[in-house]
């Protein structure tokens, strides 16, 4: 139980780390020997995004290892990590090899805003740090959520209605929606579309649930062991584990 709760504030702790960076560029910071010389178009909005979806992936990590995490169905959570985890190892595995073959001599830097120099000491710094976060955040999100999975299956399963599958689609498309729209630098993905897509998904999920529940309460009554299941369902609906 320790372990696990300990890899969640890992996780979160790992995740803040990558933030104060992000803060100092969305403020107008520059990095010159990186090639950050001016302020591009969408720069500081999408810092700033990259804020958000950072302290997210830490707490999607805590949420998976504490109670208060069950406020969200698992699926979501478990999703979310997923999403989160693959998507930090896409990025550190794509971004590392190209750091690689550039500063081998395989590729050929290109002409541009920023000189060779300036761009084979940014991809010492992604060698170093900032990709390198991408791969050990993506690696702490899936065994949180892989984790947490096995946790969940040690509890009475219930199928998980048709409406709280649609919900949990849309509530993880937004999510996506959001990352991409970050890393892209499009700001109507992760102002607009996005957050759209997730809160569909989560007022999908909060009303199938308040259905599920009014259905099955007049049904229970306040038996013993007609309340004690509905005690288990509603816990389960909530991605209920045990610790």
């Amino acid at each position: 139980m320790k372990s696990h709760r300990t890899l969640g504030y890992l996780g979160l702790a790992w995740a803040l780390s990558y933030v104060p960076i992000h803060v100092y560029w969305a403020l107008g910071g520059l990095a010159t020997s990186f090639g950050i010389v001016d302020m591009q178009p969408g720069w500081a909005a999408a810092n700033w995004g990259a804020c958000v979806v950072i302290v997210g992936a830490g707490l999607t990590c805590l949420s998976l290892e504490q109670r208060w995490g069950q406020l969200l169905p698992h699926a979501v959570r478990y999703g979310t990590a997923w999403v989160g985890g693959v998507f930090g190892l896409t990025h550190w595995l794509l971004f590392t090899v190209v750091a690689v073959l550039r500063l081998s001599g395989m590729i050929d830097y290109s002409t541009g805003r920023s000189t060779v120099a300036q761009q084979r000491a940014f991809d010492w710094a992604n060698l170093g740090y900032f990709e390198l976060w991408f791969g050990v955040m993506g690696v702490l999100l899936i065994l949180c959520a892989q984790r947490s999975r096995a946790r969940q299956r040690r509890v009475e399963h219930v199928p998980i209605s048709l409406w709280g599958r649609v919900g949990t689609a849309l509530t993880l498309a937004g999510l996506a929606t959001v990352v991409l729209g970050v890393f892209t630098f499009d700001p109507w993905a992760f102002v607009g579309y996005g957050p759209a897509l997730l809160g569909l998904g989560l007022l999908t999920l909060i009303v199938n649930y308040k259905r599920e529940i009014g259905n099955e309460t007049p049904q229970m009554g306040i038996s013993g062991r007609g309340l004690g299941h509905h005690i288990r369902r509603t816990a389960h609906l909530l991605g209920n584990r045990t610790h």
